[in-house]
């Protein structure tokens, strides 16, 4: 059972699970739309996005390779009417992200109930990537740093160059029976923000997060499973668990005791 913390340095997390490709989504819509909306997830959207399509191959007779293309691709969201939470539906993906993290149980629960609505609309036939990430925010106090907060590992030189800090970064990619994990730490200075591959599909952070303005880090945790399996609710929601599992290790190892006292 996920233990919810008084004071969760949690600011977004991102569940996503990528699925047979379903070319007559817009069919479908109807139907999920109105099992949205009566789960809680009434605000509806639709939108496109480009997609960035690099060529792999180059042409056999020498000529030119073929330039970068963006294609578009449709997307539908259906979000909370408080506007934290909310459910991003592709041909070949859902997706559930949150600001209002509460706990793990809850969250899974929540993904699938949604990944439920959709396989009795569609009959998914096949998985092939889950995916999930959390955000969490180092925000010292004045009087602390973040030494205070976070292992010498993933602490960087910042403190021990001269000149004024851009960033610093630490990556660390492991692989186990669970999956692929990610395990990144970014310091800067300024206000806390999403990463760039977020900020499209983003929801608003909770101003407690984005008001305090100095050095701060984020804590940027990303676990995933890939390998085609038949639709099966009962071993997604296993294999989710395995993943958080796998975060919460990487989430232990990269923060001190005084922060988990300070976040209890």
């Amino acid at each position: 059972m996920g233990k919810k913390m008084k004071n969760a340095p949690v600011f977004f997390t991102v569940a996503q699970v990528l699925f047979n490709p379903v070319l007559n989504m817009e069919g479908f819509l109807p139907a999920i739309q109105e099992r949205m909306r009566k789960t809680q997830f009434p605000d509806f959207k639709r939108d496109n996005i480009q997609q960035l399509i690099l060529p792999f191959a180059l042409p056999a007779d020498g000529s030119q390779p073929p330039s970068p293309s963006f294609v578009p691709k449709a997307r539908c969201k259906f979000g909370s009417i408080d506007r934290s939470t909310e459910f991003v539906l592709a041909q070949n993906s859902l997706a559930l992200q949150t600001t209002a993290y509460d706990t793990s149980d809850t969250f899974f629960k929540t993904m699938l109930d949604g990944l439920k609505i959709i396989h009795e609309a569609i009959q998914l036939d096949f998985t092939e990537r889950i995916g999930l990430r959390y955000l969490d925010a180092v925000l010292p106090k004045p009087q602390e740093s973040l030494s205070d907060y976070l292992t010498p590992e993933v602490l960087g030189l910042y403190s021990k160059l001269d000149g004024k800090l851009t960033h610093s970064y630490s990556e660390t990619v492991t692989m186990n029976t669970s999956g692929q994990l990610v395990s990144r730490v970014i310091i800067q200075d300024g206000r806390v923000g999403l990463p760039l591959d977020l900020i499209e599909l983003a929801l608003q952070i909770k101003p407690k997060f984005t008001e305090q303005e100095g050095r701060h880090a984020i804590i940027d945790t990303d676990a995933s499973y890939e390998q085609r399996e038949a639709f099966n609710l009962e071993k997604l929601g296993s294999k989710l668990v395995e993943l958080h599992t796998e975060i919460r290790k990487s989430f232990k190892a990269t923060v001190t005791p005084f922060a988990l006292k300070a976040w209890g």
